[in-house]
């Protein structure tokens, strides 16, 4: 495993970290504490670093889950977890992100975090934003978010703030140039690059503005989320009679496996299965601190951590690739 740090807070984290949400499942459905603690010893063992959690994966199940195994094998890691304020929007925005995280700490088993992160969609007010989603100024101004991380951090509950990078793309941008949070979770991967790459006109799904570009260049820890597309980026990606929603416009679960099914010569060109030629071509960018990977098994571990330190995809990879987002994979 190969490291990097974490934008300016100066941690030095893996370069995948583990994910412990619903994706790969491990922590949310599978309630089996051997397997767990199995599992999260393998990904020691594989050199993971860095835990992400959130009190929305499973309920709080997941930060119970990890915080038993983690109490159990006592490593010596980063973590952060995150807070979902909801479709309720609490009248006291501050006070409940600062009980949120409260009781996410009581379910860890920890003083402190690391990193908390808000997980909220951030889009304006007065849009229609097809997820419920706190506006900038609830984030950013009196009484809001932020202020909720900075007593938390005035009591040593918490030391660096984030938000995941899903909302409108600039509202998103508006945190970033905000200046008062430490990291961010970019939504990247094969059928979305625009975080990091412009978006051909007329391109179906969010374009994100180069969002990874500019909060690297503000010194901001970046982690890259949804790297296999909520599974479309597998060799057997999911299908049932009911679509998961999407998290950004344009980006619908049976869409992107429509994209995806057009990407098999990848996998051959890179010698190996599509998760993981996913995988490469994420860590190929040096503004990402960490890729966050969901593993739901000892296997999944090993299948992912050798991407650490891999080749990146060839020039002739990436130029069939750009030819294929500018026809959006029509």
């Amino acid at each position: 495993m190969l490291y990097r740090t974490l934008g300016s807070t100066g941690l030095r984290v893996s370069e995948i970290a583990f994910g412990c949400g619903a994706v790969g499942g491990l922590m949310t459905d599978n309630d089996r504490p051997d397997e767990h603690l199995e599992v999260i010893r393998r990904a020691l063992e594989r050199g993971f670093t860095h835990f992400d959690t959130a009190y929305s994966y499973g309920d709080g199940k997941s930060e119970a889950n990890l915080g038993r195994v983690l109490g159990e094998l006592g490593p010596e890691i980063s973590l952060s977890t995150k807070v979902r304020l909801g479709p309720e929007r609490p009248l006291d925005l501050k006070a409940a992100t600062i009980d949120s995280v409260e009781r996410s700490l009581e379910r860890l088993r920890r003083d402190s975090v690391d990193i908390i992160q808000l997980h909220d969609h951030v889009a304006p007010a007065d849009g229609d934003w097809p997820h419920f989603s706190l506006s900038p100024g609830e984030v950013l101004g009196p009484g809001g978010v932020v202020e909720g991380f900075e007593e938390l951090r005035e009591r040593g509950r918490v030391r660096f703030f984030g938000f995941t990078g899903l909302g409108q793309s600039d509202s998103l941008h508006e945190l970033v140039e905000s200046g008062r949070f430490h990291t961010v979770q970019v939504y990247f991967n094969l059928l979305n690059p625009t975080a990091a790459f412009s978006a051909p006109e007329g391109f179906e799904a969010q374009d994100f503005g180069l969002l990874l570009n500019k909060a690297a260049d503000r010194g901001m820890g970046t982690f890259a989320i949804r790297v296999l597309a909520r599974g479309a980026l597998t060799p057997s990606p999911r299908t049932g009679e009911k679509e998961p929603r999407a998290l950004s416009p344009g980006s619908g679960y049976f869409r992107d496996i429509e994209r995806a099914r057009k990407l098999d010569w990848l996998a051959e060109e890179s010698g190996g299965p599509i998760n993981q030629a996913a995988f490469r071509f994420a860590l190929m960018r040096p503004e990402f601190s960490t890729v966050l990977a969901g593993c739901a098994s000892v296997g999944e571990v090993d299948e992912t951590a050798v991407c650490s330190g891999a080749a990146g995809l060839s020039d002739e990879a990436l130029t069939r690739l750009k030819a294929l987002w500018k026809s959006d994979f029509a």
